[in-house]
């Protein structure tokens, strides 16, 4: 069979949609997979918030989804980071010195992008979406479909997937005052909670993450069927956040998810490149989920943009390149995260010696500028 065009983008999601947009930017013909009729319940569709680097900013502008308006109630700048630990540590992020006015990064509702994303994709003369059901067929296969990718599977590639102890309780809220813009993240020793400001810049909602127990994460699910339950529930957020927040309320959810630490033992092959959750999962303590794909994404554009007269899209030397530029900084990021969630929710980590030195440690990269510059750096994906 002759093949209909140069990258098939096996994949429907946000990853997906952004790879055949800069794909096709390159002059390439592209057959992406067409949304599924159903592809997420209306209760998980409300809740889904990503926060969006500086480098994952620049690669969905070159896309064309970045709105003009940065006032796009889907999109909230957040203009400060807070983290807390569970004695007397804090990390705080703001705008780096001398940008005062830039955001440390963005939260966006995730349906508003998909649909912006859907839209580019539908409209332009280089990509098809093959009917459900179908596959695109393509030189180049580029694997966007997500941790259970069944291409990945059908090829044999192992992740060797670890499931965290934990699951994460995931909710759209709505407090009596404005967040501000600011983002908040709580380690108590057994949980990690996160606020995250979502529904613009001068907006009440929060999306919140809470990564907890399994057993205690399917309990609360359990309760907030009932009234009494969502109190119960409000009143354990209030106690976590301590207090931060006023009056709040649930506007959606909240569902419960599970967490995998996963890394693709093979990100190419001959015809095949992996990319986002296909070749890589993380807990999202750190907010790093998408921001990840979408490197992977830019990633896979530059060298495929940069191959040489005579390689094709498919070329190994072209796939490799790829896998190099993008394995190695994945693992460093997983191991990283693990780390610290370890750090905080393990038996061993809740003596007293090993509290106080964490809780230190948060306060001595508070105190130490260039340090938490170099940090906070890495986090915006920016070398500014």
């Amino acid at each position: 069979m002759t093949l209909q065009a140069d990258i098939a983008v096996h994949g429907s999601g946000i990853t997906a949609h952004t790879t055949a947009l800069l794909m096709a930017g390159l002059g390439l013909r592209v057959q992406v997979t067409a949304v599924p009729s159903s592809s997420h319940t209306a209760a998980v569709r409300d809740i889904r918030a990503y926060a969006v680097n500086h480098a994952s900013k620049a690669t969905l502008t070159l896309a064309g989804a970045w709105p003009d308006d940065t006032h796009a109630d889907w999109l909230t700048p957040v203009h400060q980071m807070r983290v807390f630990g569970d004695t007397s540590g804090q990390l705080d992020f703001n705008s780096p010195d001398g940008m005062t006015n830039l955001p440390v990064a963005w939260m966006a509702d995730v349906p508003a992008l998909e649909n912006t994303l859907r839209r580019l994709v539908s409209t332009h003369s280089r990509i098809t979406q093959v009917a459900e059901g179908a596959e695109p067929e393509g030189t180049l296969n580029v694997l966007c479909e997500g941790k259970h990718s069944a291409w990945r599977s059908r090829l044999g590639i192992d992740t060797a997937p670890v499931h965290y102890p934990h699951r994460a309780l995931a909710a759209r809220l709505r407090s009596a005052q404005p967040h501000g813009g600011v983002a908040q993240q709580w380690f108590d020793g057994n949980t990690i909670l996160a606020l995250l400001p979502v529904g613009g810049a001068g907006g009440c909602d929060l999306a919140m993450v809470w990564s907890m127990p399994q057993a205690q994460c399917d309990e609360w699910t359990r309760k907030s069927e009932t009234a009494d339950g969502v109190r119960e529930l409000l009143q354990a957020i209030g106690t976590a956040s301590r207090h931060g927040f006023s009056q709040l309320e649930i506007l959606s959810g909240p569902v419960g998810f599970g967490l995998t630490r996963s890394l693709a033992t093979q990100w190419v092959l001959p015809g095949v490149a992996l990319v986002g959750d296909s070749a890589h999962t993380i807990h999202p303590l750190a907010g790093l989920g998408l921001n990840m794909g979408l490197a992977d994404v830019q990633a896979l554009l530059d060298v495929v943009g940069a191959r040489r007269k005579g390689q094709t899209v498919a070329d190994m030397r072209v796939l490799r390149r790829y896998q190099r530029s993008r394995a190695a900084s994945t693992a460093d990021l997983q191991f990283a995260t693990h780390t610290l969630f370890h750090l905080f929710t393990q038996p061993w980590a809740k003596t007293q010696p090993v509290q106080s030195l964490r809780n230190w440690g948060m306060l001595t990269v508070n105190a130490a500028k260039p340090l938490k510059r170099w940090v906070q750096l890495q986090g915006m994906g920016s070398t500014y």
